[in-house]
């Protein structure tokens, strides 16, 4: 029996818009903040950084907690746009989202605690053990950014399945975003148990899969009516009311 279901929502152009603030907000905070503030094996110089970026470390911060917002939606809107390709597939596709924003949630915690030792949360400590404190935050949220990589990775497979499997997404960008959980999950096997070839191996390793994501999200949200129209086509094909 063929159901005739018209969704006006953008699911799809949702769901880029989202994805493409998730890398904007997240880029500014991992990369551009953090990043240029963390110098390694100088726990003084990084937090003179932190001490002397005060405004801007701060917005790095708020930029992760607006990141799990909009994860939070893109994680929804994906399962609104592809639950009628394998709604099995599209719910574990949901459950790894939700599984990792707590993860990503509690991260944030980290960079907050060393805006706090920063600011002398601490006074009684004396300045050197202070600075190997907000080093050591640093270095976690550093370890938890890479650990979420196996939630992440196994995410980004599933959306890429559904995305090869669905009819209305370009099959190609399925399959990048498939080959993006050897990326992420390489990258996290190099940081934990490699660690002297992390340098030489993990921007390799995370650079494709980067490049997936960015190609997903820009083509939801300036191809996002095609996508939705042939995702309205294909969820009243006959059959799906069962999926």
């Amino acid at each position: 029996m063929t159901i005739q279901t018209e969704n006006t929502f953008n699911w799809a152009r949702s769901a880029g818009l989202a994805y493409l603030g998730v890398a904007v907000l997240a880029g500014f905070a991992e990369f551009s903040v953090r990043t240029g503030m963390v110098v390694d094996g100088d726990a003084a110089q990084t937090m003179a950084n932190i001490a002397a970026n005060q405004t801007l470390y701060g917005l790095a911060g708020i930029a992760d907690l607006l990141v799990l917002l909009l994860d939070t939606w893109l994680g929804l809107a994906f399962w609104m746009l592809l639950k009628s390709v394998n709604r099995p597939m599209a719910l574990l596709a949901l459950f790894l989202n939700l599984l990792r924003l707590p993860w990503m949630g509690a991260n944030v915690v980290y960079h907050f605690g060393a805006l706090l030792l920063v600011n002398g949360a601490l006074p009684s400590f004396p300045p050197e053990q202070v600075q190997d404190m907000v080093a050591f935050l640093m270095d976690m949220h550093a370890y938890g950014y890479t650990a979420n990589g196996i939630f992440f990775g196994a995410w980004c497979f599933s959306i890429g399945w559904l995305f090869y499997r669905s009819g209305f997404v370009p099959r190609l960008l399925g399959v990048v975003m498939m080959l993006a959980l050897a990326g992420y999950w390489t990258d996290l096997f190099v940081v934990f148990v490699m660690p002297e070839f992390e340098a030489a191996i993990s921007p390799f390793a995370v650079m494709p899969a980067a490049l997936a994501e960015i190609s997903v999200c820009l083509w939801l949200t300036f191809r996002g009516g095609a996508v939705h129209h042939a995702a309205q086509v294909h969820l009243n094909q006959p059959g799906l009311g069962t999926l």
